[in-house]
């Protein structure tokens, strides 16, 4: 622990949850963690924000245009005629099959954008850079597997919204970590792993993890609400065709706008689970970076058999390249 120069240690053995070096990610206060959140976004804002652009918010926007114009209603429904309204509004079944390919199609996408977000975040955090396309090559090779976490992740959250609103509001909670734990712990169940981080501290990592949820929730919904809003003035005004055209467009506007606020909710999940693991292990910005990328940080000294530094290792990189 004591070639970390981010952790320290009290009399006891036990961490201190003092980090004298000022690490970009660990921290151990309430505003440590908000800090280093915000940084993260002024610091990687391009990158993250442009990974999240091609892989989360194009795909939304795709399944956003096709929902709102299959489900658009062709004439005016009597609100009180509500066997015509389930008419109007239900696309069919050919359609209805192909909204759910597509969303899975979008969810898998996403889940992979992300994990290459948090990797890029990650690198940069530690000094070092990666490229557009070694984030999405890291996603989707990670994404294989995180893509049926979250199918699993979904079931139990929309379970427990269902079933008691209560347990479902736990799972949320419980399973917010689930992207930096894929991300950062390829070998352990991304699932099982949040739920252990978010517990191991739960009440300041409740209040944490409460803030990144409003955020998502307002935006998402403030948004969505804007975005079926003039669909359906379009649909009300215009022609079929000029309407789904601005259609189209809102969507785009909309998913555009959902960008911001899913950079910070992106650093603050990073930030939350570095502090989280920081309290039990001697963990930093760089061995973060070099764990997702599969490279082994050692403990001994320079000069010594396995240091990254000696002459015999030409098997590590330099952890400021652009594979950190």
């Amino acid at each position: 622990m004591s070639n970390d120069p981010y952790w320290s240690t009290g009399p006891s053995g036990e961490p201190s949850g003092r980090f004298s070096g000022g690490d970009p990610l660990v921290t151990d206060t309430f505003e440590g963690w908000w800090h280093a959140s915000m940084d993260v976004v002024q610091r990687s804002w391009r990158t993250v924000g442009l990974v999240l652009l091609i892989g989360v918010v194009l795909p939304r926007w795709i399944l956003g245009a096709f929902n709102n114009n299959v489900r658009a209603p062709e004439k005016d429904v009597v609100v009180t005629d509500w066997g015509a309204f389930v008419r109007e509004y239900s696309p069919g079944i050919a359609v209805g099959i192909i909204g759910a390919i597509l969303a899975l199609a979008a969810l898998y996408v996403a889940g992979s954008a992300v994990l290459g977000a948090v990797r890029t975040a990650a690198a940069e955090a530690a000094g070092g850079f990666l490229a557009l396309g070694e984030a999405f090559s890291f996603g989707f090779k990670r994404g294989r597997k995180f893509f049926l976490w979250l199918l699993l992740a979904w079931l139990t959250i929309s379970a427990g919204l269902v079933l008691c609103v209560l347990p479902g509001l736990w799972a949320i909670f419980a399973l917010s970590l689930m992207a930096p734990a894929a991300v950062f712990e390829a070998r352990r169940s991304p699932y099982a792993r949040s739920i252990q981080l978010t517990h191991s501290a739960f009440w300041p990592a409740l209040g944490r993890i409460i803030i990144v949820v409003l955020v998502a929730i307002a935006a998402n919904l403030v948004i969505s609400l804007c975005g079926l809003l003039l669909a359906g003035v379009w649909h009300a005004v215009f022609a079929p065709w000029l309407a789904a055209v601005f259609t189209v467009l809102t969507e785009a506007i909309m998913a555009l706008l959902l960008l911001v606020p899913m950079i910070w909710i992106l650093a603050a999940s990073l930030c939350t689970y570095a502090w989280l693991r920081g309290r039990t292990e001697a963990v930093s910005a760089t061995s973060l970076s070099a764990e997702a990328a599969g490279v082994a940080i050692p403990t001994a000294e320079p000069g010594e058999p396995g240091h990254p530094g000696r002459p015999d290792r030409p098997d590590m990189p330099d952890q400021g390249s652009s594979t950190t």
